[in-house]
């Protein structure tokens, strides 16, 4: 009995330390697994920051090169400042180029992303003509102050109907988008640390200046037209003109621009009477410029007249930069004379324009001619000295006039007859002979195989049959 109770407390004793001893392996391996867990996480820390170790030398490299290139992008960037006045260089960019504003509005950014850097971007409504906006590019592009022009649109003006810009060339309507951006950085951060900056950035010296040339912008300088044409006009021009002189585009362009090399020395001649020092000079310089004016305004209406300008540039600025400027001048010329009126001088060259004329029978430029002095004439005439020019020239106009209106006066020959002195025609189904009144004013003089004579207020006028 008792044999068998020691039997059952050694295997009851054994049960339970194998049990225990099972228990004790299995927390071990429990631990066993964690501690392999915290050293597989103290291995990844390590490769972490080893990384970082090894990436910060290069993150080092870029933070001193961007603060060094910091003040460059201050420079290149407009601030506020600039910003708000944007508005107003744009504005002076389209007044030193010709080109006219129509419209200008801001575009909104919708960004939600917080920069520090900022876009800010126009849209322009223009006017000009293709070498204007070219200027106005070159102005925005090579601004002190990074701008750019990401995109615009032209809608071609036509020529001959659109408006025309102040050198007379045809003007087209330009739509321009600018933008830019405002460097605003964050005033708050902190900067970090780095030890040895000074000796890092001269290490960095060669790199920093490589950044800061490809920040530099590049510029180019717009040297103009050069001869070229617009190439959104359409450069044809009719062969032959509505009067009798069919120049080419070539010969009106220089046509143009002797008149209006002429058109300037007349307007440098009137700034010299102006500042004359002594009555001396102011006579001579008178003298001068009233040949000149004279002369001047005489081939004018005669190119006016004969219509020789259809090229539309050239026609345009024949308008803008001769006629008007020589009609104000001459209109300034005739206010300054108002109270002793026209100079023996400028009569003279009246009168040599007005002959010129009638000996080309241009009598209608004749008349313009006597136009721009006939009001002055009344004040003229009681001076003995300048009378017999003033009665001269008042002659020329009355025979100007009576070939005009003689030329009005319908009359068609339809058949002569000679014999002897009683020579007879049939002029509008009517028999006249020589001695009748054709009407009241209009005396037949004489009757020959080819031609009619007739006096028309005191002239002589000749019909060919």
């Amino acid at each position: 009995m008792n044999q068998k109770r020691w039997w059952i407390g050694i295997i009851a004793g054994g049960v339970l330390a194998g049990g225990g001893l099972g228990a004790g392996i299995w927390f071990q391996y429990g631990s066993i697994e964690e501690t392999r867990v915290e050293i597989a996480g103290l291995r990844g820390n390590i490769d972490s920051a080893r990384k970082l170790i090894e990436g910060t030398a290069g993150l080092e490299r870029e933070v001193i090169v961007l603060r060094e290139l910091t003040e460059v992008m201050k420079g290149i960037l407009p601030d506020n400042d600039d910003v708000n006045n944007l508005v107003r260089t744009l504005q002076t960019f389209c007044d030193d180029t010709g080109m006219r504003t129509t419209n200008l509005k801001k575009k909104s950014e919708n960004s939600n992303k917080k920069s520090e850097f900022d876009k800010v971007a126009y849209t322009l409504q223009l006017e000009g003509d293709t070498f204007q906006m070219l200027k106005f590019l070159d102005r925005v592009e090579n601004h002190s102050r990074f701008m750019r022009v990401p995109s615009f649109q032209i809608t071609p003006g036509q020529r001959g109907n659109s408006k025309s810009d102040k050198s007379g060339e045809t003007a087209h309507k330009i739509q321009v988008d600018v933008e830019t951006y405002v460097y605003d950085p964050a005033k708050n951060d902190k900067q970090a640390k780095i030890d040895g900056y000074d000796r890092k950035r001269d290490l960095l010296l060669g790199e920093i200046n490589r950044r800061k040339q490809s920040l530099t912008l590049s510029s180019y300088t717009y040297r103009g037209p050069r001869g070229r044409r617009d190439p959104f006009i359409d450069p044809r021009v009719p062969i032959q003109g509505d009067g009798e002189s069919a120049l080419s585009v070539q010969e009106q362009m220089d046509l143009v621009q002797e008149l209006f090399d002429r058109t300037q020395v007349v307007l440098g001649k009137w700034e010299e009477l102006k500042s004359a020092e002594n009555v001396i000079v102011e006579m001579m310089t008178r003298s001068e410029l009233d040949q000149l004016l004279t002369k001047l305004e005489e081939d004018v209406r005669r190119v006016e007249a004969e219509k020789s300008i259809r090229y539309v540039p050239s026609e345009r600025r024949l308008a803008l930069e001769i006629a008007t400027p020589i009609y104000a001048l001459r209109t300034e010329l005739s206010a300054a004379a108002a109270d002793r009126g026209p100079s023996e001088a400028q009569l003279k060259q009246v009168e040599e324009t007005m002959i010129s004329h009638v000996e080309r029978a241009e009598y209608k430029l004749a008349l313009d001619a006597y136009a721009l002095v006939e009001k002055e004439l009344t004040i003229a005439k009681p001076d003995p000295l300048r009378r017999p020019l003033v009665d001269r020239i008042d002659e020329l106009a009355r025979e100007a006039r009576t070939v005009i209106e003689f030329e009005k006066i319908d009359m068609k020959v339809t058949g002569i007859l000679l014999a002897g002195e009683r020579a007879c025609a049939l002029i509008n189904g009517r028999t006249v002979f020589v001695g009748d009144m054709f009407d009241d004013e209009i005396l037949v003089r004489a009757i020959k195989p080819d031609e009619i004579e007739f006096i028309f207020r005191g002239v002589i006028f000749a019909r060919q049959y």
